[in-house]
């Protein structure tokens, strides 16, 4: 693996070429697709529906709509049908796993039950959390529905040696879950050497949700930190339950780390903790996190740096994807054209997603499946097909064995005091 700096290329024709490979689709590399009259034409075979199962309220809100805009303006691109089918993305659709502003398990497992139960669905995008993935991957498991996820990054959701197994359980060898990001174990070790080998860092002090996604990636960064050199001088839990977290940062600047690791998500700790940590005396501190706090500028409502203004002047934040492929200057100018903001952390990634979906739909057709149940299962076997190559807005992938992406890639990203937004640094690749 090395760390590079990739040079942004205006590369439009990939971004075409990515949005055109959808199966029964056409696009025409802008904002709007193909015409209406075209995408009616395609589809006669009926009309079948895509949800998309993340949280929109609170700060996590500030994650989610990006990932919505992303795989509906997918949709438009391919002329909203693949296969012969209509493909749907209604409001009726979307479904909010949030409860008081923050993700919640139990209301996303509620979401997949209902969502299984509609023969129309083929495929759910999402959820943007690890701990709901846990919950309802055993429920889509049993259904046989494809589940695309944009920004899951546990590993023990796909690896058997990490506990897969026993999440689909029901039917363990069967792949329907799959993921366009990497996983924890890449992407908290990323950070760790980026704050030893690139910010000089030495000592750290950790804290986490104490939620399967928050901890996980906290622990993994824990380990590669003292393996690169680093002394962690202490590692707290701290639920997203907690109202205060004076006491804590309090006993944390007694030990004066040099730096600050939070995993976890903005709802869950993210500004709070870093606010307290300023109180506290650490604001000249580097302040570490991940994809979980790469909610948007200081501009989005209760976004990480809408929350902390000019106390995240220090931060920096991973995310589990490629930040500069070939694509993007494209991507980006596609999406602000069809919404007037710029794209977010896992726009793209939420984009790729709808493009596995529609080239797995259009596959699926040419089986001819005799009802629904038969179009379901067509799609989940045609998406996971480890032999099957992707040619995404993210540059061409696919999925192995256990539904992982082949792009071992994390970002490193910066907060910019001129924009108030989180600038690009480098990328580190784990598959070299």
């Amino acid at each position: 693996m090395n760390l590079r700096k990739l040079g942004a290329l205006a590369f439009g024709a990939m971004f075409v070429a990515a949005a055109c490979n959808t199966g029964g689709g056409t696009a025409t590399g802008t904002p709007g697709g193909t015409s209406a009259a075209t995408a009616t034409a395609a589809a006669t075979k009926g009309t079948v529906k895509v949800a998309v199962e993340m949280p929109f309220q609170g700060s996590e809100k500030a994650a989610s709509d990006p990932v919505l805009k992303g795989v509906r303006l997918a949709l438009k691109q391919a002329g909203g049908a693949a296969g012969g089918y209509t493909v749907q993305v209604a409001d009726a659709d979307v479904y909010d796993d949030s409860i008081n502003g923050a993700h919640d398990p139990q209301t996303g497992a509620k979401n997949t039950k209902a969502i299984v139960t509609d023969p129309d669905y083929i495929a759910q995008i999402g959820p943007l959390n690890s701990s709901v993935a846990k919950v309802q991957i055993p429920i889509s498991n049993a259904a046989g529905l494809l589940q695309c996820s944009p920004a899951n990054t546990n590993e023990g959701l796909t690896k058997p040696e990490f506990g897969a197994l026993d999440i689909r359980n029901v039917h363990p060898d069967v792949i329907n879950y799959v993921r366009m990001v990497t996983t924890d174990n890449n992407q908290g070790p990323a950070m760790a050497k980026y704050g030893i080998k690139n910010l000089g860092l030495k000592s750290i002090y950790v804290i986490d949700d104490t939620e399967t996604f928050g901890k996980g990636i906290a622990d993994n960064f824990a380990k590669e930190w003292i393996a690169e050199g680093g002394t962690v001088v202490k590692h707290d839990g701290a639920p997203k339950t907690t109202t205060d977290y004076s006491s804590l940062m309090t006993a944390a600047a007694a030990l004066h780390p040099d730096s600050i690791y939070f995993g976890g998500v903005t709802s869950t700790g993210g500004a709070r903790i870093l606010n307290a940590s300023v109180q506290a005396g650490l604001g000249d501190v580097k302040f570490l996190g991940s994809d979980g706090i790469q909610d948007g500028g200081a501009a989005t409502p209760d976004s990480f740096l809408n929350l902390a203004a000019d106390n995240a002047k220090n931060s920096f934040t991973t995310t589990a994807a490629i930040g500069d492929y070939p694509g993007k200057v494209a991507f980006d100018a596609a999406y602000k054209a069809e919404y007037g903001v710029d794209p977010g952390s896992y726009s793209g990634t939420g984009f790729a997603c709808m493009q596995v979906i529609l080239k797995a739909l259009g596959t699926a057709a040419g089986t001819n499946p005799a009802d629904m149940a038969g179009l379901r299962e067509a799609v989940r076997k045609a998406a996971v097909d480890p032999t099957v190559t992707y040619d995404t807005v993210l540059g061409q992938m696919h999925f192995d064995k256990n539904g992982d992406t082949s792009q071992l890639i994390v970002s490193i990203f910066a907060f910019d005091a001129a924009t108030k937004t989180w600038v690009f640094k480098e990328q580190l690749d784990f598959a070299k």
